[in-house]
């Protein structure tokens, strides 16, 4: 850092406000609350306090708090809704603010002609959609973090949604967008439907974690929506094997339900318990959306297949139950029964998720169930779903939970356990180490991997956009990458 303490402060606190720039020692600390959020409930931080956290309020004040932090060597972690896991938000260098834009949180426009709405970075999901919802339309992206996430951090991470195989992803919803590269430069994309004018730009700060520039504004598309027309079905399959044939064989046919789940049984035991499975069998359920006609006719297909695989219907109460409860996560992370539930069971629950082709993803389930565990020792329960579905393949949400020997060891006790399953996927072809979470820095380390030849790519791109390493370093790219010759 090129400045004192005092003058950087100084400095910010006159380009955003007085009042703006957050000091105290409480909010320092949970800066990035939902990481090493073990450790935090007995009181231990292990990561170095940021500066300040720098609450901006528009994208003048981001481009001049940039500019000012790269001309500085002043490390910057972009935020909104702070709800990201995987070591997203966590500070490693000394010399880091926190860059807040959860108060850029306006609806600018609802554009039913064009089917899109344009926000701020800060704006909640959960209010935009509730807001088009008024209006008969959705924006058809639905995290399970929906009651928590902010616009910004959703495209920044590439994130997806529980009605995915029917909407798509973030970047099949993303029009265009407005960010600010590490300089200051504030940069437009424009909301055109589709272009052949190059490489899609968008790309470049879609998923890039906050390490490519700060995501200001962000235009999505809206679909109709038909909640009334919605078809259920849920059935017990005879294994995974089996679930993963009757999956395949519904989405390369052609029919996209908006949601296509299949748990075994230690994942529906230990997260809903509304369906009583035996020893190898699985539940597999579905939701179909879209005009009367179409729901019930990818319904009726959806079935008909399903039978076909040996799948026992046993109804819509379970699947109810799950569009109920999918999101009761998110209570925990508010508040403070998941600090609470970590001091009184000394256990971690968590999620790894990851994706593969149909041919690799059956082996790559069976490797993990059985490799994994003796490498854990304190591994308590393993179990996965299947949540968003492709015409070439799938995904896995390997779910475990974690007997901890100590909060000193619980961060690497859970890393351990993210690259162990990681590094079964990553022996594939086809396997994906991280589906939607974003790398974060636990799992940067299995970049070299994940990317193979393509990894170099990846350095220049961030040495090209961030060459003072300014932007949430160690994001995207290991920190020994960066280093100059």
């Amino acid at each position: 850092m090129n400045v004192t303490r005092e003058q950087a402060l100084e400095k910010l606190e006159a380009i955003v406000g007085a009042g703006h720039v957050l000091t105290d020692e409480q909010s320092l600390r949970m800066g990035d609350s939902h990481n090493r959020g073990y450790a935090k409930a007995f009181g231990l931080y292990q990561t170095p306090l940021p500066l300040a956290i720098v609450n901006a309020y528009s994208t003048d004040q981001v481009s001049a708090v940039l500019a000012y932090c790269n001309q500085n060597q002043i490390h910057v972690i972009p935020r909104t809704g702070a709800t990201g896991g995987e070591g997203l938000l966590e500070v490693i260098c000394e010399n880091t603010i926190i860059l807040d834009g959860s108060n850029m949180n306006q609806i600018l426009k609802i554009d039913t002609d064009n089917m899109m709405v344009t926000c701020q970075c800060g704006t909640p999901l959960q209010e935009i959609e509730d807001q088009v919802n008024k209006l008969g339309l959705t924006t058809g992206h639905s995290p399970q973090s929906r009651p928590m996430a902010d616009m910004g951090g959703l495209v920044a991470t590439r994130s997806i949604g529980q009605f995915s195989t029917y909407y798509g992803a973030i970047e099949d919803l993303l029009c265009g967008l407005e960010a600010v590269t590490p300089d200051g430069r504030v940069i437009r994309i424009r909301n055109v439907p589709r272009r052949s004018a190059g490489p899609d730009l968008r790309h470049i700060f879609m998923g890039s974690e906050g390490a490519l520039g700060f995501i200001t504004e962000v235009t999505v598309k809206l679909f109709p929506y038909y909640p009334d027309n919605m078809w259920m079905g849920g059935y017990i399959m005879k294994n995974m094997k089996t679930g993963f044939e009757a999956l395949r064989k519904i989405i390369t046919s052609g029919y996209k339900p908006s949601v296509v789940r299949l748990y075994d049984k230690p994942d529906m035991d230990y997260n809903f318990g509304s369906v009583t499975l035996k020893d190898e069998e699985a539940f597999m359920f579905f939701v179909a959306e879209g005009p009367g006609a179409l729901s019930k006719a990818t319904g009726d297909a959806i079935h008909k297949i399903a039978l076909e695989f040996g799948g026992e219907y046993i109804g819509t109460r379970a699947v109810e139950h799950w569009m109920i409860h999918r999101n009761d996560l998110c209570d925990q992370f508010r508040g403070t029964a998941r600090e609470e539930k970590y001091r009184q069971t000394h256990t971690l629950y968590s999620t790894t998720e990851i994706s593969a082709s149909w041919t690799d993803i059956v082996k790559i389930y069976d490797d993990v169930m059985k490799n994994v565990p003796p490498q854990i020792e304190n591994l308590v329960m393993l179990g996965g779903h299947v949540s968003h579905s492709y015409i070439n393949g799938t995904n896995i949400y390997f779910v475990y939970q974690l007997k901890m020997n100590s909060p000193e060891t619980a961060d690497e006790e859970h890393t351990k356990m993210v690259h162990a399953i990681c590094n079964e996927v990553l022996k594939y072809e086809t396997g994906g180490c991280v589906h939607h979470h974003g790398m974060g820095k636990k799992r940067v380390p299995l970049a070299w991997k994940e990317h193979g030849t393509s990894y170099p790519l990846m350095i220049d791109l961030k040495h090209m956009m961030d060459p003072n390493n300014i932007m949430k370093p160690g994001t995207l790219v290991m920190l020994k990458d960066m280093k100059k010759e």
